[in-house]
């Protein structure tokens, strides 16, 4: 399944991506080869396998525009290494497609992700203190600054916001 979004397709990767993979993994685009390529998806898919409601392991997808759903324009996701059910969100774009809202989308569209798809109540995220775009991004798609690692660099926090039912106020 993939998610869509105005601009964006979310993209759950399979062995037809193969070549683009090659072309983007890692975001530093050093070409890999076909055979680790492979091992790229086949890793993203055994991840992506163990997510289940309330829990994320890892969620890797690629980002592709929706006017050009075969190039995959840099890679976003949930990653539940430190906590699997408050996941830290990633977003990885190439040079060329930065500040154009791109970043904010995906941060919307990840956030609906965990709330909607998988039950979470809480997303957290961080972003270099000079990367002024990805500050933005966070706080455009709902996540709020509440504090900074001690080289400065501004930790982000999404929490699902409850209704308090009336009888629970005592």
């Amino acid at each position: 399944m993939d998610y869509r979004t105005d601009k964006l397709i979310l993209h759950y990767v399979i062995e037809e991506d193969l070549a683009e993979v090659m072309r983007t993994w890692p975001s530093d685009h050093s070409p890999i080869s076909e055979e680790e390529a492979y091992g790229v998806i086949s890793y993203l898919q055994s991840n992506c396998a163990k997510n289940i409601a309330g829990s994320i392991f890892h969620l890797c997808l690629a980002v592709c525009a929706a006017e050009d759903p075969d190039t995959i324009m840099g890679w976003c996701g949930l990653d539940g290494s430190k906590s699997h059910t408050e996941p830290e969100i990633f977003i990885l774009l190439d040079e060329e497609y930065r500040n154009k809202g791109y970043g904010t989308e995906c941060v919307k569209e990840l956030l609906r992700i965990a709330v909607e798809d998988f039950s979470l109540q809480s997303v957290h995220g961080g972003c270099a203190k000079d990367n002024i775009a990805s500050y933005k991004a966070m706080e455009k798609g709902g996540m709020v600054c509440y504090a900074a690692e001690e080289n400065g660099d501004p930790l982000f926090r999404y929490d699902v916001k409850r209704e308090v039912n009336p009888r629970e106020m005592n």
